[in-house]
Parts: structure tokens; C-alpha cells; sequence
């Protein structure tokens, strides 16, 4: 069984759905198809577990066009919260909101309404949150993606890390958007890529609005 994990593709932060859910941007739908041709590469067809939210649900959608799959939308993987008032005028889609809109997509029984929390998440609480669908999922016989945010992605590889190979838990790769780690579960485990870009041209990596140069030149003078 093999997991991969992937963050949504870069967001046009002018033009949301609702309120903390911006739609994708024409390059965050080059990567989700650049990142959908890559799994194609590798032999992925299995079933697509996305956070609720437009942003991944349509990056989750492009990829499952691509290597001919279903999105199940899955709460687990859903954008944290780090403030109050963080969700003020938030309004989720439904099961029935995301059928009328994208072909692909499979609810299972026990999808939530609402699947948002106005709490406020610690890195810890998101890795717990996720903890339960990664386990599930590893102990099947069939390949899965999980397509999320930066805190739930970073909560899927904490969590997968912390108990196969926890010395690779500070690996130190950026979560970008799109990017693409495989863990290998049987039948023994093996870190097979951790937030590869390798099927993304340099201008195509990013991080929401700032380029990959950016960050970095942000991070090194942070250091300095």
C-alpha cells in the first residue's frame, strides 16, 4: 500500500467562494494537472481523501480527471484554525453543493455537515485529527492521496513519520503547493519521496502567492 500526500494547488486569493476559501488560481490548476500526469507516471488510481474546501476539493478533481479516479471529501483533512474569528462568514459546502459541480466526487456515509471547527488547533490537535483516516487507509490493501492544507499535510507526515521513521520527522523540504510525497507501507515501510517538485518547473513552484525564490530569500535572511 502506498500513501501519498499532496497540498492544494496556489490559490487566487481575489476571488473566493466564501470567506477563507479562495478560488484556484490559472497556476494552481497547471500544478494540480502537472501533479495529476505525475501520478499517472506512477500507476495511481486509487481513491482521492480531500479536505472539504473548494480549493482542494477542485485540486483533488483535476488530479482524479487525470489518473481516472473518485474525490472523497474527508473533514480530517480539512484548513485549521489559528485565530478567532478566523471563520466569520465561512458557509462550507455541502455533499449536495459539491455533486452539482464536480463529476468525480463520492461521499461516504459518515461525512459530516457541518465539517468545520471554529476552535482554535494547536499542530499537535491537527496531527490528531488526522491520525485516525491515515491509519485506516495504511491498513488497506489499496494506494491512496490525501490532498489537504499546509497544517493538516505537515499533521499526515508528522504523524506517518513519527511512527516509521521518526528520525526523518525535521526532513527539512518546504511544503509547497502541490507537492508530492509517497510512503510505501508493505510490506515494510519506505520513504519513497517527501514534498517532491520534481514534476513542477521552477517558475511552477510556489507557496500560495510567493514564489519558491521568494521564500527561500525570505528564510535565508531570516537566518542571517
Amino acid at each position: 500500500m502506498i500513501l501519498h500526500v499532496t497540498r492544494h494547488g496556489q490559490t487566487n486569493t481575489k476571488k473566493t467562494h466564501t470567506p477563507g476559501d479562495p478560488y484556484l488560481s490559472d497556476l494552481g490548476r497547471q500544478q494540480a494537472l502537472l501533479l495529476g500526469r505525475r501520478l499517472a507516471e506512477l500507476g495511481f488510481n486509487g481513491p482521492i481523501y480531500s479536505s472539504p474546501y473548494y480549493r482542494t476539493i477542485e485540486t483533488a478533481h483535476i488530479i482524479a480527471e487525470t489518473v481516472d479516479t473518485v474525490v472523497i471529501p474527508a473533514a480530517p483533512m480539512r484548513e485549521y484554525v489559528i485565530r478567532e474569528n478566523q471563520l466569520q462568514g465561512f458557509q462550507g459546502a455541502t455533499a449536495t453543493d459539491f455533486q452539482a459541480i464536480y463529476s468525480r466526487i463520492k461521499i461516504e456515509p459518515d461525512f459530516p455537515y457541518p465539517w468545520w471547527t471554529f476552535e482554535i488547533e494547536s499542530p499537535e490537535m491537527v496531527e490528531a485529527r488526522v491520525a485516525p483516516l491515515v491509519d485506516r487507509l495504511t491498513k488497506g490493501d489499496t494506494d491512496a492521496l490525501l490532498v489537504g492544507h499546509g497544517a493538516s499535510v505537515g499533521g499526515v507526515h508528522r504523524h506517518v513519520l513519527r511512527h516509521n521513521a521518526p528520525e526523518q520527522i525535521h526532513h527539512g523540504q518546504y511544503d509547497w503547493n502541490c507537492i508530492l510525497s509517497s510512503f510505501q507501507f508493505t510490506p515494510t515501510f519506505t520513504i519513497l519521496r517527501i514534498m517532491e517538485t520534481a514534476h513542477l518547473p521552477p517558475e511552477a513552484i510556489t507557496a500560495n502567492a510567493k514564489t519558491r525564490e521568494e521564500v527561500l530569500r525570505e528564510r535565508a535572511n531570516k537566518d542571517e
